[in-house]
């Protein structure tokens, strides 16, 4: 189907973009760190944590996929707060008849979530740490694109102000991570996965 092809590219889009932003955003504040650093002679309990998440869900099945997520952390003394995206949750895409104008399924695919990230120090130093948080967001529910009388789907036309609806809920969980050194492990937790994080500090 066309439109499932087309919501599978934005989601790989959505991975690609997520990626290269956070990447340069860890780049740009190591590189400020660095610089800064010259002249510190007292080390600070103060990092960033960039991550990647893998794991599984009960809908895994459905979407052919397994959930996935990456976040960029940043932590000081007793706290730490940060930004996370993941691939998690099934979205329904649904098509509008052109004649009666109701909706019916047209096909499932992975969702997309975007979320807020804060926690508190459980315990540990800047060496050895770790960390409790939540994690507050969104996560995509439902899509209602138009079709046309052609019988294509996701038909856009502005003159008609035939546009793609998303539908999003909200998305909530727990993050524990232990880092040791510039290395971290731990579990993310929400309403529509569970995963294992992996993440440099730096």
């Amino acid at each position: 189907m066309l439109y499932s092809d087309i919501g599978k590219i934005m989601k790989h889009i959505y991975k690609t973009i997520s990626l290269i932003a956070l990447f340069f955003l860890s780049f740009f504040t190591f590189s400020s760190d660095y610089e800064s650093s010259a002249d510190v002679v007292i080390e600070k309990e103060t990092n960033s944590l960039l991550y990647i998440g893998l794991g599984s869900a009960d809908d895994s099945d459905i979407v052919g996929e397994e959930p996935w997520s990456v976040g960029f952390v940043f932590r000081d003394e007793n706290n730490f707060y940060g930004l996370d995206i993941g691939g998690e949750g099934v979205k329904i895409n649904q098509s509008r008849d052109y004649y009666d104008g109701t909706y019916y399924v047209e096909s499932t695919e992975q969702a997309i979530s975007f979320n807020l990230i804060a926690g508190i120090k459980v315990s540990g130093d800047s060496n050895l740490r770790t960390d409790l948080g939540l994690l507050i967001g969104i996560v995509e529910q439902s899509e209602e694109c138009p079709s046309s009388y052609s019988g294509y789907n996701c038909y856009y036309s502005s003159y008609y102000e035939n546009r793609s609806d998303v539908q999003y809920t909200f998305n909530y969980g727990l993050a524990l991570h232990a880092t040791y050194d510039r290395v971290t492990f731990g579990i993310r937790a929400t309403g529509e996965s569970t995963q294992i994080i992996f993440g440099f500090n730096f």
